[in-house]
């Protein structure tokens, strides 16, 4: 821009000596054309606009990394949403002990508590609260192992024990199907005799995530269900949430590599979600939302983090990257308009220096102004 200008200057210097003006009119034409020129308010347009549009949203709870998470939000296509705690509440409860054996539903709950007493995943909360509920002494457990998304198993008076999620064929589909069409999430008790008993847990929709879900798709956002549920469980949860697309039983690693099929056909994808095992898809997507309620992991590898614990604050900060985009356009209009028309003015002698300082500090001024208008931005729509 600047060489261009330049060039203008001393281009209407030459022309107008070469009509025959007074080289110290000739010269006030040229200095007229760099100072309407003086890119101020070009310089102003887009950091102005960011800075306004990052503090509202600080504001309302958005609480946005980069400047470059926000540019990418306006273009978002594609929405990955994890189920649990992101979708739904996040605290599952303890429906159903189905013993499978010759045990008690009392012992087959004590057996499952005293495994996933060391687990912070939500259905072991479920499990071990419903225990204490009960007054169920916990047995010691030796050796526990952890598998992120499948389980884990543990040794209890001689015995392995393992807790996960029942595999096709391993318990009879009658026992399963109604917990899986109520949209409940269902663990196996198992050991080396065979499997021992089945828990079911309840979680619940987040009030918002209908809406949220709507507000989205509204959009022009297709929306994504994932989940380490069984499918028959994930498609339950996703008609009652609104939501098409889904996909079930996925271990983190999984998810990621979802992540990068979605964006193949150079589709910006972004993923929402709340825990660990949502650390790696937050970290393949174009632009990530953690939740507030999620883990350290998720804040940390997040773009964007949402204070409050509500999916239709996905959809604020998308619309609060359009509407700062939109402005950073309206800005560049404001800019490039004061030159197209001061430019030719000065080349020609129809305004003076002093005028064109005027212009240049008011085309700054309304880019300013302009962007501060941004500080009126309110959450609840979408663009």
């Amino acid at each position: 821009f600047v060489p261009v200008v330049c060039v203008i200057a001393l281009g209407a210097l030459i022309g107008a000596l070469a009509v025959g003006l007074a080289f110290q009119n000739a010269l006030i034409n040229a200095v007229s054309v760099l100072v309407i020129a003086c890119p101020c308010a070009l310089g102003l347009a887009t950091p102005t606009a960011l800075i306004v549009g990052t503090g509202r949203g600080a504001r309302c709870g958005i609480l946005i990394k980069n400047a470059e998470s926000l540019e990418h939000a306006r273009k978002i296509d594609v929405l990955a949403i994890d189920k649990t705690g992101t979708l739904t509440q996040g605290t599952p409860k303890l429906t159903d002990t189905l013993p499978l054996q010759g045990m008690s539903a009392a012992e087959a709950l004590r057996l499952a508590a005293s495994l996933e007493q060391g687990s912070t995943h939500p259905l072991a909360h479920a499990v071990c609260q419903a225990a204490s509920d009960a007054g169920l002494a916990l047995h010691a457990t030796k050796d526990l192992q952890t598998q992120p998304g499948q389980g884990l198993s543990g040794e209890i008076e001689g015995v392995r024990y393992e807790m996960s999620a029942p595999r096709d064929g391993e318990v009879p589909q009658e026992k399963l199907s109604p917990l899986q069409a109520a949209a409940k999430s269902v663990m196996l008790l198992s050991s080396s005799s065979g499997p021992l008993a089945l828990f079911a847990c309840q979680d619940t929709l987040r009030e918002s995530a209908v809406a949220a879900v709507a507000r989205l798709k509204k959009a022009g956002i297709e929306v994504v269900m994932l989940t380490g549920d069984h499918p028959a469980s994930a498609a339950a949860m996703a008609r009652a949430a609104g939501i098409e697309s889904f996909h079930a039983e996925l271990l983190p690693e999984d998810k990621a590599r979802l992540i990068e099929t979605l964006k193949q056909g150079g589709r910006v994808v972004a993923m929402a979600g709340d825990g660990i095992n949502d650390a790696p898809a937050l970290a393949a997507a174009d632009v990530s939302f953690a939740l507030g309620s999620g883990t350290d992991v998720a804040r940390q590898t997040a773009d964007i983090t949402l204070i409050e614990t509500d999916l239709g604050r996905v959809a604020d900060a998308i619309d609060l990257s359009r509407a700062t985009f939109g402005k950073i356009a309206q800005n560049l209009f404001f800019a490039f308009f004061y030159n197209v028309l001061g430019i030719p003015l000065a080349v020609f002698g129809y305004l003076s220096p002093v005028v064109a300082g005027a212009a240049m500090a008011a085309s700054s001024v309304s880019v300013v102004s302009n962007s501060l208008m941004l500080r009126r931005w309110r959450p609840g729509r979408i663009r």
